[in-house]
């Protein structure tokens, strides 16, 4: 870098524009973190270093520099590990003070020297927060993106496993990194991907789960998610050696999965470490929680107000006892009985961890006993509704979970109206629905059939 020196403090005298410091100047007026300390050097003018306090570290930062020639200056920042000086205008000196970089100018240059002293704020690698680890790795992902991608290639140590990298966000500028494993991935797919990032204009990107959104069709919104979540970096891992994407955001914990059939939603990273067998058994369980959820309170409206007839004798009898008191039909019960329920739940989840399951228990047990001997509710929906709530839980991905909530209603509803006949013709319904839809070109039910597509629509 020979020339480095005299073209980057070139006297903006000798041009119309204003001098860089000014202009650094005007542009953080009202920063209070913004600092510009002057330093001198001999026979050098006046010499300043502009960085942001709150982004730079401070054993990096240089305030003096005394009996260093101005030739030496870009050998001596060179020595320190990291820096990496290059030259810059105001416009790429202003972003890299905002990526935690110092700018070194004269009073009067038009241009500076940009050296990286940032100093990235993160938490410490972890177990993951959101998803239980029975058995496999420990670790989960964090908000840096760099160590994210560490912990990646500490799964895959292959050089196929490959990485394209973009910045979206007109004020953000975050970076978003797209992994893919070369050969196993459909290469239209990820043509379709890139050109997709590339097409987001937006303001500021906060969140893996945002992104997903501006990926989707804009036309119509879907009420199932089109892409996994996962903090794991094994199961990541997975889902790359099996053709998938894998998108993630800096600042954000999470890694996205594309694209994500609706049984996807319904497996665990620990199935593959257990025997098959034990695997397909408690898959089968996950399933089965999932009919109970969806149908058991329907069930109960559609027998206990419709189709009577439908029950054995004694069941019906059973019933109509434990409902002697209740002043409700069957269908306001059961409604208020869900949302009671779900209020719990998410009390549960909103409240410090201190106190959460506190909270919880005594709500729901006290509560739910106030309830039945005030005759508001039956003893029998008591029992439906905690069952429908525990099948709840076993749902693996808490996006599809929340669309199981939210579904259960809709059924209710259904099997007020028109009985058992109600609940088969919203599940005809829910079934034509997961059959038209598509997550980025491969069929939600694909993993149904023998063979998958994945081609992008």
């Amino acid at each position: 870098m020979p020339d480095l020196l005299s073209s980057t403090f070139r006297l903006s005298e000798q041009s119309k524009e204003l001098p860089l410091f000014t202009l650094l100047q005007d542009a953080f007026a009202n920063s209070a973190d913004y600092k510009a300390i002057p330093f001198g050097m001999r026979d050098s003018g006046d010499w300043f270093i502009c960085y942001l306090q709150s982004l730079c570290s401070s054993q990096k930062l240089i305030y003096s520099l005394e009996g260093i020639d101005e030739q030496n200056l870009l050998v001596q920042l060179g020595q320190y590990y990291g820096t990496n000086p290059t030259e810059g205008d105001f416009q790429s000196c202003m972003e890299a003070i905002c990526h935690g970089s110092a700018i070194l100018c004269k009073h009067a240059s038009s241009t500076g020297i940009i050296v990286n002293i940032s100093e990235v704020q993160q938490r410490a690698v972890s177990t993951p927060i959101t998803e239980n680890v029975l058995q496999g790795p420990m670790n989960a992902f964090i908000e840096n993106l760099d160590t994210n991608v560490a912990l990646i290639r500490q799964q895959i140590r292959s050089s196929q496993l490959k990485m394209w990298e973009t910045v979206i966000g007109s004020a953000s500028h975050t970076r978003v990194a797209l992994f893919y494993y070369e050969g196993a991935m459909n290469a239209l797919l990820l043509s379709h991907l890139q050109e997709k990032l590339k097409q987001i204009n937006i303001t500021g990107l906060r969140d893996i789960n945002q992104l997903l959104k501006l990926l989707s069709s804009k036309k119509r919104m879907h009420l199932f998610p089109l892409g996994i979540s996962t903090e794991r970096p094994d199961h990541a891992a997975t889902d790359l050696l099996k053709g998938k994407a894998v998108i993630m955001v800096d600042g954000s914990p999470f890694a996205l999965s594309l694209p994500s059939v609706y049984t996807d939603f319904w497996h665990s990273p620990e199935d593959d470490y257990m025997n098959p067998y034990v695997a397909y058994f408690l898959l089968s369980l996950r399933f089965i929680a999932m009919f109970l959820n969806l149908f058991l309170p329907a069930l109960y409206v559609a027998l206990t107000s419709i189709n009577v007839d439908v029950n054995r004798l004694e069941i019906s009898l059973a019933a109509s006892a434990s409902r002697e008191a209740v002043p409700y039909p069957v269908f306001i019960e059961t409604i208020l009985m869900l949302i009671v329920i779900d209020l719990i739940t998410e009390a549960g989840l909103r409240l410090p961890k201190t106190i959460s399951s506190t909270v919880t228990m005594v709500g729901g047990v006290v509560l739910g006993q106030a309830i039945i001997q005030a005759h508001i509710v039956s003893h029998l929906l008591v029992i439906i509704v905690a069952t429908t709530a525990i099948s709840n839980y076993i749902v693996i991905d808490y996006q599809m979970g929340l669309v199981q909530r939210i579904l259960k209603y809709f059924i209710v509803i259904g099997a007020s109206i028109a009985g058992l006949l109600g609940i088969v013709f919203c599940f005809s319904c829910l079934i034509i629905y997961l059959s038209c839809l598509e997550s980025f070109g491969a069929p939600y039910l694909t993993s149904l059939l023998p063979k998958k597509r994945t081609k992008p629509s």
